[in-house]
């Protein structure tokens, strides 16, 4: 009883001291851009994952993810608004949404009920979006 109960309080020390390994232990900001620095999809995507309650999975020029709402979306980053603009002018306008640089596709979604139309990103997650570009842009 008594190597069973040495045992537990080893493999628990043994826990507590593997999950102190790796800790940041720094503080992180939420409103300074990270990920290369500048407007990008890993700057954008800590934003959105960190402050707006989106769940998003960030790469360089793209987002994949869902809004607070549970739409699901791809944001894809351009050069420039015009080119969004232009990228946003080939799909189709029910499910496509341009906020600065970036094109927001909702293709695909689901309707919450018999009848209704596919549910689509809202204004406020729209706002939400735009809101953490303008932080990354610093």
């Amino acid at each position: 009883m008594k190597t069973l109960s040495s045992s537990i309080l080893v493999l628990a020390a043994l826990a507590a001291v593997l999950a102190g390994c790796g800790g940041g232990g720094g503080s992180s900001k939420s409103n300074t851009p990270t990920g290369g620095g500048g407007v990008n999809g890993i700057s954008v995507g800590n934003c959105l994952n960190g402050d707006e309650n989106f769940l998003v999975q960030p790469s360089q020029r793209r987002l994949d993810g869902q809004s607070p709402a549970g739409v699901s979306f791809t944001l894809i980053f351009y050069k420039d608004n015009a080119a969004a603009k232009a990228a946003a002018a080939k799909k189709n306008k029910k499910f496509t949404a341009v906020v600065e640089n970036g094109v927001i596709d909702f293709k695909g979604n689901p309707s919450t009920f018999a009848g209704a139309p596919p549910a689509k990103i809202s204004p406020v997650e729209l706002n939400a979006i735009k809101r953490c570009i303008d932080k990354t842009r610093g």
